[in-house]
């Protein structure tokens, strides 16, 4: 399950880098194709606009919009016969080629269209693009007053100033090999960087899977943990609740054997029901055991389903709950032969729900009653920490807990010390004052120096 919840979690990571990656590169590379067609497209409408032997455009640098690009310029009459050609980055002097290409532009319809087997783009004015005809006919008409008046009325609309016939059309080539080239580089570049950035977001994905999944894997293995080892606490007692039930039940069925003396048959029963007894106290022992198992996990799930929110707060003084506990637990401790000594601060409440917080105070005496060392002494304080919180502690002379076990301590089914078991301890404990200190926006935390064990409470006094 976890292999497969890393592995989704890699590919929607990847799913989401590579969209990103295309939409990206796709944007540079249509932005980019836009710009350097508008650009080839601008220099070839100031080209077409320029008289075909007056300066370039190229001429004047001061302009910041200079000609760049290798191009020519044909000017056709009305029956396709080239006029005149102009462009000194090519070799002009084959006309059958120059008339092709001129064909191929016309018959294209296009104003603006690329021949891509020459590497040409070409732009065609065939007289709705006004801006060549209207400085030809005013030059024309600058022409026809120094000539003859009679010459001027049959020339006009046929001379340009240097005498030549108007052209019907004008059409400029420019060479887009360098813009074809500068766009397959960069094409190349991005798949390039995509590539890279691809299989360093998937080794960063991998390594992210990981680490995000991990704290999944360990509730996971805490929790398999917790089910070997709760399996194992439910067959013992359910093993020996059976038995003794067998055990029970054939000793109800057996008759006392006949010829017996009075003396003799007052013996058998008497073994009778210390055996009847001893089967029914394993029974009873057994079956409180599993009962504390089953109530810890209701508890932890009640909680978890957020019953203190829903229970209305009440005012709560803590002085005289931890009293009340400590009395309740002395009779615990002076069985098991261990001192309980107290330190409480009077008159310090809380807000909260006195019976959660009971069961907090009762998990940490609990708790240190079970590790305390043999005769050893618990001590429990309770005082004002600083204006806004109060602190209570429970301390107790036993095993140091180490820094990793202070650490995850309070996980559920986490136990640090597998030997726990054996006290009936099935890591919930802990997580249950945990949660109920942590929706009372207090804090619980462990500490462990010169062979003493500190559980302490931090809550907002009220």
């Amino acid at each position: 399950m976890l292999k497969k919840l890393r592995i989704r979690f890699i590919v929607i990571m990847m799913f989401i880098v590579t969209m990103m990656l295309i939409i990206i590169f796709g944007l540079v590379l249509s932005l980019t194709s836009r710009r350097l067609r508008d650009e080839n497209i601008r220099m070839m409408s100031m080209m077409l606009s320029a008289p075909a032997h007056g300066p370039r455009p190229d001429d004047h640098p001061e302009d910041g919009k200079n000609i760049r690009l290798p191009f020519f310029r044909l000017e056709l009459d009305e029956a396709g016969n080239i006029l005149n050609k102009s462009g000194d980055y090519y070799d002009l002097t084959d006309e059958e080629s120059l008339s092709d290409l001129a064909v191929l532009a016309l018959k294209s319809e296009k104003k603006v269209g690329t021949l891509s087997q020459y590497s040409l783009r070409f732009m065609v004015d065939d007289g709705t693009n006004s801006t060549w005809h209207r400085n030809a006919d005013l030059k024309a008409a600058q022409a026809s007053k120094s000539d003859d008046a009679d010459q001027a009325s049959e020339k006009s609309d046929e001379v340009t100033t240097d005498g030549q016939s108007t052209p019907a059309t004008v059409i400029v080539f420019s060479d887009i090999s360098s813009e074809i080239s500068t766009m397959q580089s960069l094409l190349r570049n991005c798949i390039l960087i995509g590539l890279l950035a691809f299989f360093s977001f998937l080794l960063i994905s991998i390594l992210f899977a990981r680490w995000t999944v991990k704290p999944v894997e360990d509730t996971w293995n805490q929790q398999r943990q917790f089910v070997s080892d709760a399996s194992h606490e439910l067959k013992t007692p359910l093993t020996v609740i059976l038995t003794n039930a067998e055990l029970l039940k054939s000793g109800q069925s057996r008759s006392m054997p006949l010829g017996m003396e009075a003396k003799e048959q007052a013996k058998w029963l008497e073994a009778k029901e210390k055996n009847n007894t001893r089967f029914t106290d394993n029974i009873l022992t057994m079956s409180h055991q599993m009962r504390g198992l089953v109530e810890s996990l209701l508890e932890l799930a009640r909680v978890d389903n957020g019953a203190l929110q829903k229970m209305t707060p009440e005012h709560v003084n803590f002085t005289e709950l931890v009293r009340n506990e400590l009395l309740t637990f002395e009779a615990v401790f002076y069985e098991r032969d261990l001192k309980l000594t107290d330190e409480l601060t009077e008159g310090l409440s809380v807000n909260g729900s006195a019976a959660h917080l009971r069961q907090v105070i009762e998990i940490l005496l609990d708790n240190a009653q079970k590790y305390c060392d043999p005769k050893g002494e618990v001590h429990v304080e309770l005082k004002k920490k600083d204006t806004h919180h109060l602190l209570f502690s429970v301390s107790d002379p036993g095993a140091p807990i180490s820094e990793e076990d202070r650490k995850n301590i309070f996980k559920r089914f986490y136990r640090g010390d597998q030997a726990r078991t054996m006290n009936h301890s099935y890591g919930l404990g802990l997580a249950i004052a945990e949660n109920i200190v942590l929706q009372h926006k207090g804090r619980i935390w462990a500490e462990s120096a010169a062979g003493i064990n500190t559980f302490c409470v931090e809550l907002p006094i009220h």
